[in-house]
């Protein structure tokens, strides 16, 4: 199995939307959710090889929201195209990282959420965060936004790898920048820990991978998200 090359998929266009640069994507099926639903260490060829052990990932879980949601069918296809086929990919709409009890109709917060997986067990190979996109614009400063990614951080096993895609909100571009600074500094900081770039895709004027929300992945964007975590756990 190739390595998923971003860079052809985001200058190829729809053309690459295939997988084609893996040969084992051949269909959206795998398991996803119950809920229907980055320093990096450069890794060997093909699947994320788990460190010095170059033991294969076979298991993920992914905690998002709702970009994580709409992109969950692609996640799912990508992360078997890796060999992780037991997956829980966990996204729901309007979640923020610490706001949120699942009451009400509102989503559960991105760490009780974390927490509940791992109280049920949840014990995966490499954890996938996609959060923040929610909080940006809702808060002050920059150890504002390292005290919500501390939480997440702190609620997982320091020792599993750990993929967090960063944010892209162009309606709050600086609260963004801010919060995707201090990510990449918490993860520098993590071992095996690496950030997957949403924002350098969907900030590109070219790109095209959003809705006319201008922050929701289309179709394009879904996959090129999917291409993008996987490609980011290959790099564990």
């Amino acid at each position: 199995m190739s390595t998923i090359d971003r860079r052809s998929f985001l200058l190829g266009g729809v053309a690459a939307l295939s997988f084609a640069a893996c040969s084992t994507l051949t269909s959206k099926t795998g398991p996803v959710g119950t809920d229907g639903t980055g320093g990096a260490r450069p890794g060997g060829s093909g699947a994320g090889h788990g460190g010095d052990s170059a033991k294969p990932f076979t298991s993920v879980v992914m905690v998002g929201d709702s970009i994580t949601r709409a992109s969950r069918e692609e996640l799912a296809v990508a992360f078997t195209a890796l060999g992780i086929t037991d997956q829980v990919i966990d996204g729901e709409v309007g979640r923020r990282i610490e706001v949120g009890n699942g009451k009400g109709g509102r989503p559960l917060s991105g760490v009780r959420t974390v927490f509940n997986l791992l109280s049920a067990g949840a014990d995966p190979d490499v954890w996938v965060i996609e959060l923040g996109t929610n909080d940006v614009g809702s808060y002050a400063t920059a150890d504002a936004y390292g005290g919500l990614i501390d939480q997440i951080l702190g609620e997982l096993p320091s020792d599993v790898p750990l993929v967090w895609q960063n944010t892209y909100r162009p309606q709050y571009l600086d609260a963004t920048n801010v919060f995707n600074l201090v990510l990449e500094q918490r993860i520098a900081a993590r071992p095996r820990s690496v950030v997957a770039d949403w924002f350098g895709a969907a900030s590109a004027p070219d790109a095209k991978l959003l809705r006319s929300d201008d922050l929701h992945p289309n179709n394009d964007g879904q996959r090129a998200m999917a291409l993008i975590v996987a490609q980011a756990v290959q790099q564990l």
